[in-house]
């Protein structure tokens, strides 16, 4: 009789193990006051309510900062999570340290928006089990492609992105620099325009390091540069001058000069903010992702490599293309 107890008591907990279990996966992003990583975090909880017995932990530094993002990864595993879905800040850093603690404890391990360098997934397949976001190459690529339908003839370019040492970033350069010349380039963020197509680089890439006002601060610069005749576009691979509280403020004084198409501005990302400016006529084009359908995909991704279930080790989301035609339609609103 006691054996049939125990029996009993052991096949509750066997089935509370399988069926009884809240899984808790973590999405890190770059940073946390971005409207891009917000909605991946809304579509993070909309997939986890769906699946009723997981709960999304949206952790990260309110800025763009590489050792907070590898402590905040620390923490999550000593906090016992069961996954982990990181958008890479840096990748060789975070590779040596927490992602490295990661895969010595067994924690499955996902990218999402940034994956890792090419050089570092090839030092290391098993670095993370799989990605979740677009073609940041093809991101790059519209930009310029943009670009050159405004500018068939060319022009004075400044790049704007936000780290040096960002994989997805140096990609989304590369693939501006790719559409402008026509050349291929196999390693990021290629070489800068010297006259290919009639573009050209006025200086190196500005970098705001995930810092709105920075970002903005740039572009005031570009603005003035422009006022000396000395440039005529400006192509950001992120949102982060749109996102600051006076970007209406600062291209208000340029409105002519843009509706002539003398000054272009193409930029990166395509939240519904973004697209009031496509709506005001005071910015060109926007590239984007779908962020909410990437946060959802993350968390699903996540579950089913918990629970051994198939999954894409790359699964990639679609881009938005916007101008001043379709913002209405862009997002499929």
């Amino acid at each position: 009789m006691r054996f049939i107890w125990i029996f009993l008591i052991a096949c509750c907990v066997t089935s509370f193990s399988l069926y009884g279990k809240t899984w808790r996966f973590a999405l890190v992003p770059k940073e946390t006051n971005n409207p891009f990583f917000i909605a991946t975090a809304e579509g993070c909880r909309v997939a986890a309510a769906e699946l009723g017995n997981v709960e999304c932990l949206f952790r990260g530094h309110q800025h763009v900062d590489v050792r907070m993002q590898d402590k905040i990864i620390s923490e999550l595993l000593d906090e016992g999570v069961d996954g982990i879905a990181i958008a890479v800040t840096q990748s060789e850093f975070l590779a040596s340290r927490s992602v490295a603690k990661a895969n010595r404890l067994g924690v499955p391990l996902i990218t999402y928006d940034a994956d890792f360098s090419a050089a570092t997934l090839a030092n290391n397949p098993q670095i993370r089990a799989a990605y979740v976001g677009s073609d940041n190459l093809a991101i790059g690529q519209a930009l310029g492609e943009q670009l050159q339908r405004l500018r068939p003839n060319g022009g004075q370019l400044i790049i704007q992105s936000g780290r040096p040492d960002s994989p997805n970033l140096n990609l989304r350069v590369m693939g501006i620099r790719m559409a402008l010349s026509g050349k291929q380039y196999s390693t990021p963020p290629g070489q800068a325009l010297v006259g290919e197509n009639g573009w050209r680089e006025f200086r190196a890439p500005m970098y705001n390091f995930g810092h709105n006002t920075n970002a903005l601060i740039d572009l005031k610069t570009v603005l003035k540069l422009f006022d000396e005749q000395l440039v005529d576009a400006f192509v950001a691979v992120g949102g982060w001058a749109q996102l600051a509280d006076a970007f209406s403020l600062t291209v208000a004084p340029y409105r002519s000069a843009l509706k002539a198409n003398d000054m272009v501005l193409v930029i990166g990302d395509t939240s519904p903010q973004q697209m009031l400016f496509l709506d005001d006529g005071v910015t060109h084009a926007n590239v984007g992702q779908n962020p909410f359908e990437m946060g959802k995909q993350t968390i699903n991704t996540l579950y089913r490599i918990a629970n051994n279930l198939p999954y894409q080790r790359r699964l990639e989301i679609p881009l938005n293309f916007c101008d001043q035609l379709n913002f209405h339609t862009c997002l499929g609103n």
